[in-house]
């Protein structure tokens, strides 16, 4: 029980607002079914060889293409409610740490089981750091995504967005480095979801936060000495 009274957990923080929960889970179904698709028409699986009927390729491609725009509308709004969305103010006080030494000392102290996360924002300092890495990642899966989608399409958006990004497709050296860089920034997608699932986890259980449900609930709780810490900050 004097374990447990450490937490406020009868006055939870709302940190997430509905928007950003929403976004969440549509990246995470959209990438999920973007590696899906993508695999299958890097390597069509289900079509027997020399077949003529490329009628379920197209249909693999066809949901590739409404996933991967689905996916940039999504980051493109996520990347505008990070500067003024609801809980904007709680995501731009995790720069803070990010600049602090001694925050990186913090953080990465809890990971060896000395002390607590303490964050002055919604993130410490190297999951302010990865988040910001796999929103990088996905803004050049989004760009070579449309370098090799105007390839294919040259009429209305395609058409619209040619020119661009045939700009971007020679400064890159060519469509086999584009789609080489396609495929790698998948990967890195492919390694950050086990690895930030795995961490979800273990934070819930380490640090007794609401780090497997805030992203259905929008609440988190903290240790009373951090929200004290938190509040006199609020204040001054």
């Amino acid at each position: 029980m004097a374990h447990e009274e450490k937490y406020t957990s009868d006055h939870p923080d709302f940190v997430y607002s509905s928007g950003n929960r929403i976004l969440h889970w549509i990246r995470a179904l959209v990438i999920t079914g973007l590696i899906i698709t993508g695999f299958y028409i890097a390597d069509p699986f289900l079509t027997s060889e020399g077949s003529t009927d490329k009628l379920l390729y197209a249909e693999w491609t066809k949901w590739h293409l409404i996933m991967g725009f689905v996916l940039l509308a999504s980051g493109i709004l996520r990347i505008y409610l990070f500067f003024f969305g609801k809980d904007s103010e709680g995501e731009l006080r995790s720069l803070k740490d990010l600049f602090s030494v001694k925050s990186w000392i913090t953080q990465l102290k809890s990971y060896f089981f000395v002390g607590e996360l303490r964050k002055k924002g919604l993130y410490g300092p190297l999951q302010f750091l990865t988040y910001t890495a796999i929103m990088l990642l996905l803004v050049i899966v989004s760009i070579t995504g449309l370098v090799l989608y105007v390839h294919v399409y040259h009429q209305g958006l395609g058409g619209w967005l040619y020119e661009p990004m045939r700009v971007v497709e020679a400064w890159m050296g060519g469509l086999a480095t584009v789609r080489y860089v396609h495929h790698i920034a998948v990967w890195g997608f492919l390694i950050f979801i086990p690895i930030h699932i795995y961490l979800v986890i273990w934070s819930a259980i380490r640090f007794k936060h609401a780090a497997l449900d805030v992203m259905f609930t929008g609440y988190d709780y903290h240790l009373k000495k951090e929200q004290e810490e938190k509040n006199k900050e609020d204040n001054t």
